[in-house]
This record gives C-alpha cells, sequence and structure tokens, in this order.
C-alpha cells in the first residue's frame, strides 16, 4: 500500500478501502467458520466413540437378536457428521464467493480510478501498469489466504480440542508428605460426600478411625455409599465437608501421589491395561525387583500362569483383561497392590468371583496378622467377618452400626 502511494495520493484511499473489505469477509464468515469446524469434529468423533462401543461390546449386539440399535444410531450420528460437514462446506463457499467478488470489486475499481488517472494525466502508463502489477499480487496473496482456511480452520479445531485437554484442572501435588517409617492412622470426622444433580448425599456425617493393623470390613446394601467411601479414604475424590485426618494432618495438605504410594488398592473399576506383565504390576517403579513380583505371584498362585507364558514378565496383556481368566486379572491387580508393600491395603470385592476354597486361602493371606498392613475391605463374602476386627454398616450413607 506505501508503494502505491507513490504512484499516486489516491491509492491510500484505495489501500484503505482494500483493508477495510478484506477485514468484513473475514469478521462475517471467520467465526462461522471455526464454529461449523468445531461441531463438524465433535460429530466426527461421536461416530467414532460409537463404532468404538460397538466393537467393545460386540457379543452384547449380537445376542441382542433381532434389533437395530447399532444401525439405526450410526445412521443418525453419520447425518448429524455429515450435516455439520455440509454446513461447514457452505461457510467455504460463501468466503470463496466473497472471494471473487472481493477480486471483481478490487479489479473493476483499479481499471476505473487508473484509467481516470492515466486519462487526466495524473499518472502515465507505467505507473498504471506497476500498479496493476502489485494490485494483483495483492489479490492472489489474499486469494491463497482464502484458499487455505479450510486447514487453518482444521489447526484452529486442533488446538481449541487439545486446550480442552490442557486446561483442564490438574491435582494439585504440593504440601506435606507422610513419614516414610510412620505406620497410618487415618481418621474420618463428620465427612459428608454429595455430587450434582443428587438430592440426597452419598455419604453423610460418616466418622471412623482406621488404626495401624485394623482388619475393616465395610458392608451395606448396593448404593450404599461403600465405593465412594473407599475413593475418599485413597483421595481419589474430596469431601463436601467434614474432616479427613492423616497422621493428624488433613489429607487436603498432602501430597496426594506420595500419600498414594503408601496405599495398595484393588478397586472394582480397576483392570490390566495393554502392556507387559511387570508393568501392570509395577507401574514402571525401578525400585521393584522381578524376584518380588515372583514373590508375590506366588502368594497369589500365578506362578502356574506366569509359567504359561512363553515371554514371562514381558507377557503382553490385553486391555481390561481381554483374552485372560477374570480371577487371573484380578489377581493381577491384587498383585500389583501387594507388590509395594502397602501400609493401607484397600480392597473392593477382591474375591467375589473365586471359588470357596480359593478365597478362604486368599482371604487368609490378605487378612493375616503377620501382614504388615492394616486393611479395609469392602465385600459379602462371610470369611472376611471372621479376619476382621472391625465391621462397618452402611445404609443410604449412613453408618447404622459400627462394632
Amino acid at each position: 500500500m506505501l508503494l502505491l502511494s507513490f504512484y499516486h495520493p489516491f491509492f491510500i484511499i484505495f489501500g484503505l478501502l482494500l483493508l477495510v473489505l478484506i477485514y468484513v469477509v473475514f469478521k462475517y464468515t471467520a467465526r462461522r467458520g471455526l464454529e461449523t469446524s468445531l461441531k463438524e469434529s465433535k460429530a466426527k468423533y461421536k461416530v467414532a466413540h460409537w463404532l468404538q462401543e460397538i466393537s467393545r461390546t460386540v457379543i452384547s449386539f449380537k445376542l441382542s437378536g433381532k434389533t437395530s440399535l447399532a444401525i439405526d444410531k450410526s445412521d443418525d450420528l453419520v447425518a448429524g457428521y455429515l450435516d455439520s460437514r455440509e454446513k461447514h462446506f457452505k461457510v467455504l463457499v460463501l468466503q470463496f464467493i466473497q472471494l471473487i467478488g472481493f477480486k471483481v470489486l478490487v479489479t473493476l475499481g483499479l481499471l476505473l480510478i487508473g484509467g481516470f488517472l492515466v486519462l487526466d494525466q495524473r499518472m502515465n502508463i507505467g505507473q498504471f501498469v506497476a500498479a496493476e502489477i502489485i494490485i494483483i499480487l495483492i489479490i492472489n496473496s489474499v486469494e491463497k489466504l482464502i484458499r487455505g482456511l479450510e486447514s487453518f480452520y482444521d489447526v484452529l479445531t486442533s488446538i481449541e480440542k487439545l486446550g480442552q485437554v490442557v486446561d483442564m484442572s490438574l491435582e494439585a501435588q504440593k504440601g506435606e508428605a507422610v513419614k516414610k517409617d510412620a505406620d497410618l492412622t487415618i481418621e474420618f470426622q463428620n465427612v459428608s460426600y454429595q455430587v450434582e444433580d443428587r438430592y440426597k448425599p452419598i455419604l453423610s456425617d460418616v466418622s471412623f478411625t482406621i488404626a495401624p493393623k485394623d482388619k475393616i470390613l465395610i458392608k451395606g446394601e448396593s448404593g450404599s455409599g461403600k465405593s465412594s467411601l473407599l475413593q475418599l479414604i485413597a483421595g481419589l475424590i474430596s469431601p463436601s465437608s467434614g474432616y479427613v485426618y492423616v497422621n493428624n494432618l488433613s489429607l487436603q495438605s498432602l501430597v496426594k501421589n506420595e500419600y498414594r504410594s503408601n496405599l495398595g488398592l484393588s478397586l472394582s473399576e480397576e483392570s490390566p491395561f495393554e502392556g507387559t506383565l511387570r508393568e501392570n504390576i509395577t507401574f514402571g517403579n525401578k525400585d521393584i525387583s522381578d524376584d518380588t513380583i515372583y514373590q508375590v505371584l506366588e502368594r497369589l498362585n500365578l506362578t502356574s500362569f506366569l509359567q504359561q507364558q512363553t515371554k514371562g514378565l514381558n507377557t503382553i496383556l490385553k486391555p481390561e483383561g481381554k483374552q485372560m481368566a477374570y480371577t487371573i486379572s484380578k489377581k493381577i491387580i491384587l498383585a500389583r497392590a501387594l507388590v509395594k508393600q502397602p501400609k493401607l491395603l484397600i480392597l473392593e470385592n477382591p474375591l467375589d468371583h473365586f471359588d470357596q476354597d480359593e478365597a478362604k486361602i486368599l482371604i487368609d493371606l490378605l487378612a493375616s496378622p503377620k501382614c504388615p498392613w492394616s486393611l479395609v475391605v469392602v465385600s459379602n463374602n462371610g470369611f472376611w467377618e471372621e479376619k476382621c476386627n472391625k465391621q462397618i454398616v452402611l445404609k443410604n450413607g449412613v453408618i447404622i452400626n459400627k462394632q
């Protein structure tokens, strides 16, 4: 634009009008283009997620008989994606039409103004040709910009999706650490836990203490708050009210990962992930030797399973324990909990699908007075009652009995 002004001051006004025109083109379509690109991307991943769900539960869909949910929902999601794609394409078409209009207006304006200036002898023909070349270069640059908008929208959409992950709040890992040589004493004082969109609290006014070497059995009906209580003990969720103390320090004041390194957990939702058997047990902890792993596997009667694996501890396990017996999967989770010699062992229905004889052997192992850990277990297996020195009964989120 500055170069054009040397040919004639009138081109300064022409350049400013050109910038205004470019601004108008982008102002009214760029935001719509980004919005439709985001909707298109979300619709695409909804389709991909549904196909993954069908693949994950393919047995259930096969057993459903003459139903068409898989096809019908796939059609609806694909139709939604195509609709979003069409709306985004319409924005791109509109911008391309605006580009053509922009080129026509600029070229027409240049010819009219340049022709007038040449005829009025305010500019010679050489200056006019030079100005024409510069204007064409500007038009071509704007054209490249508009033609590259689809890729630009894709980049912005990717950044937005990454931002949704990066902007998620992280769990704070600052605070005090539990002394490594100290046993754990955990105290609940009037703890309640409530979630949004639920009228009644999941847990209400819960108070109890887990002393060193305690063996506590938690019982209750389904939906009584047992799982939430275990997650509160592990620091996976925070209480809505009340206090949780660990060795007379607030759990909220502790470094969460340091605290959890003292815990061994086997929760219902845990399962093996895709990785080696060693990785599934140690989570990459270099301080845990293979000899320690072998000892734990032997105690859990997993030695025969290990012997059947041609790659030993380097055997790759399928995600969610697929192609593996359920009891083997649960034993691997137990091995994960025991291998680090925890100060507190937290178990949720760990042996409910085991046969009675094997379950009794494992209960004797896990709840033995010789074990260095405290134990909190949720289970309906009657063998635990003989081994636990305390029992807590929950009903509708309230402790109705403590023994």
